[in-house]
């Protein structure tokens, strides 16, 4: 079936629709891919519900549903627990997934694994080793200062936001200071900047550490070392294109993100080596800059391939090194460019205007899929016959075109309400009845819930009356249903969702529908349903479709036993993925797994068998017509 020594390479592209992708296949967009599909195969796949970032990242690792692994929120509930505690900040941790996962299994059959950027931290066993950690998108959990845009004019500006840094206006010598606070106890940095206005240089002298550095438009620094407390730190800056703001020119200087020499590996010696070997390493948000329009093209694409690069050189590294043999790498910036576009692509969203908005979003999307795979190509080169090379993604995005606020009927109906402190909303837990957070909705039961309020003997008529009423929500504009599914919470099993910390009612929205949380108190929003954009995937179903684009995951694998060139007609799920890869690899799964191998995606096998070698003595099918005299019922049991 295969060899032991195969390496996994497992590559996760969060957010890759496999709608999108084909389209960008059929243009020829995609050679990396195309040869991948071709030695191997590809198929559409169901994501756990709810069709979560977390939840299916924990699907795709355990092989587990979300009942079994618990990551059914961006966190997790448990029971006995205020309604409001839901680990949102522990989201992608192994403290919150109940499930083994496919790494940790591996370990006790002799494997070792490498995990960047990926879920499932902290292990604390030797053999598995994490090159940071996925935090949340475009959140870093080791990083002292995220990459960003400093901006500096001659007049004073707009208040600072997490990308961009408006330094105090250039003084009468053309010099100014930017303070850079450190996150996770590093201090902070004075950066003092130069501006050299005379011709032909046009540059900017910045000065750190007593070191200066000439910054010439549009060209790197270089790498460069600073003091920080507690440690050093790597970064790299590039000064842009000024911009004209009224009668100002804005010099704009783009700074890398900031890590030090060890503090985002564990353990932490892996950093260091990394460092020396490969380079210094920056994360994944400089997209979210480009996507806002913050940073042209050229500096982005230069940060994303620095990091593809970093990324194929430290799996070699790892696998040298450490005798690492499975590896899992999370790669985000497909899910944020289409929540960023999607909506301005695909004709079914509230954004669609057609013309040159749609030609810019389908080219920004196209790019993404492009880097993604150059990613992949890129690994695959460093992959061989025998190892498992595995891509698949955790969901894909549908346009939005409606939100739904579940808090503005509640209040309604005097069952929530909601405080607003400091500008921040939040349930008063003590005057409510009725809790929501995403797809679950919560009664506040007496006994079982800390701050209880619902007597338990009105348990079950007052869940009819809440789950009746959110069904008797109407769209205005095409008085529709926003729901696909209100199931009660034993009913909820069926899709997946199980266990005592799901909610009393558990929701999956049609097609297009997103939720609106507590913040639509201090927003001023009254409407239970109204139009919105962007683009989505955990509220709506996993298989919502348009002619543009997916919620499907997608899958595709090339190795030991897999048919070359294969599509499957009819999608897997994601709780597949794991036993797929311990067939592949001859080894063990997973010990909650729940999924199963599709058989016909190896050597040997279909996807049906048709019985024909049989003859029967008697006819079998027959069709009596008859005229009814009554209802049926159960027909099983009628004569």
């Amino acid at each position: 079936m295969t060899g032991k020594n195969g390496n996994l390479y497992l590559v996760g592209i969060d957010g890759m629709s496999p709608k999108i992708l084909e389209r960008f296949l059929e243009e020829g967009k995609l050679p990396n891919i195309s040869k991948l599909m071709a030695k191997g195969v590809f198929s559409k796949a169901i994501s756990s519900l709810p069709v979560f970032t977390p939840t299916n990242w924990a699907t795709i690792s355990t092989g587990a549903s979300s009942g079994t692994h618990g990551v059914f929120l961006w966190g997790t509930h448990r029971a006995g627990e205020s309604l409001d505690e839901d680990h949102f900040d522990e989201c992608m941790t192994s403290t919150v997934c109940s499930a083994e996962y496919l790494w940790e299994s591996s370990l006790a059959q002799g494997r070792k694994s490498a995990l960047f950027n990926y879920i499932g931290y902290p292990s604390n066993q030797d053999g598995i080793y994490h090159i940071d950690w996925f935090y949340g998108p475009n959140r870093d959990y080791f990083g002292l200062s995220t990459s960003r845009v400093y901006n500096i004019g001659h007049a004073e500006r707009k208040k600072d936001s997490k990308w961009e840094l408006w330094a105090q206006p250039w003084d009468k010598d053309e010099k100014t200071q930017v303070d850079l606070k450190f996150k996770n106890g590093y201090g902070q940095k004075a950066i003092i900047l130069h501006n050299k206005v005379e011709e032909p240089t046009n540059s900017v002298v910045l000065t750190v550490d007593g070191i200066e550095v000439v910054l010439e438009r549009g060209k790197w620094s270089g790498w460069k070392k600073i003091s920080v407390d507690n440690g050093t730190a790597n970064v790299r800056w590039k000064l842009l294109q000024s911009v004209s703001s009224g009668n100002d020119m804005v010099t704009r200087i783009y700074q890398s993100s900031m890590y030090t020499d060890n503090d985002f590996c564990v353990p932490e010696e892996i950093g260091i080596k990394l460092g020396n070997d490969v380079g210094p390493y920056i994360n994944d948000d400089v997209g979210k800059l480009y996507l806002a329009g913050l940073i042209d093209r050229d500096t982005f694409m230069d940060e994303a391939r620095y990091k593809i690069n970093w990324i194929v050189k430290s799996f070699g590294f790892m696998q040298k090194e450490y005798g690492v043999s499975m590896f899992f790498l999370h790669w985000h910036y497909i899910d944020s460019l289409q929540h960023s576009f999607l909506g301005k692509a695909d004709k079914t969203g509230s954004d669609f205007k057609g013309g040159e908005s749609e030609a810019k979003a389908i080219e920004m999307l196209r790019e993404g899929y492009i880097l993604a795979d150059e990613l992949i190509g890129k690994l695959m080169a460093g992959s061989a016959d025998q190892d498992a090379f595995v891509v698949v993604s955790d969901h894909g995005n549908i346009p939005n075109h409606h939100r739904v606020s579940l808090y503005n009927l509640f209040m309604e109906k005097g069952w929530s309400k909601i405080n607003v402190v400091d500008g921040v909303p939040k349930v008063d837990l003590s005057s409510s009845k009725v809790f929501a957070n995403l797809s679950h909705v919560y009664l506040n039961v007496k006994g079982r819930d800390p701050e209880g309020v619902i007597d338990p003997s009105e348990y079950e008529s007052f869940r009819d009356e809440v789950r009746s009423a959110i069904l008797s929500i109407r769209d205005p504009d095409n008085g529709l249903s926003p729901f696909a599914s209100v199931l009660r919470k034993e009913e909820a099993s069926v899709a997946g969702l199980w266990g005592e910390g799901i909610g009393d009612i558990a929701l999956v929205f049609d097609r297009g529908y997103v939720w609106s949380g507590s913040e639509v108190v201090s927003l001023g929003e009254k409407r239970v349903v109204w139009k919105t954009g962007g683009a989505n995937h955990g509220s709506q179903p996993p298989t919502s479709e348009t002619e543009f684009s997916s919620n499907y995951a997608t899958f595709m694998a090339s190795g030991p036993g897999l048919k070359n060139g294969y599509r499957r007609s009819h999608p897997i799920f994601l709780t597949d993925v794991v036993p797929t890869i311990c067939r592949m690899l001859n080894i063990e799964t997973t010990a909650q797994c729940e999924g199963s191998v599709p058989q016909d995606m190896f050597a040997g096998n279909s996807i049906r068998k048709k019985h024909n070698d049989g003859i029967a003595k008697y006819p079998i099918r027959t069709k009596v017509l008859a005229v009814p005299k009554t209802f049926k019922g159960d027909v099983t049991d009628e004569e």
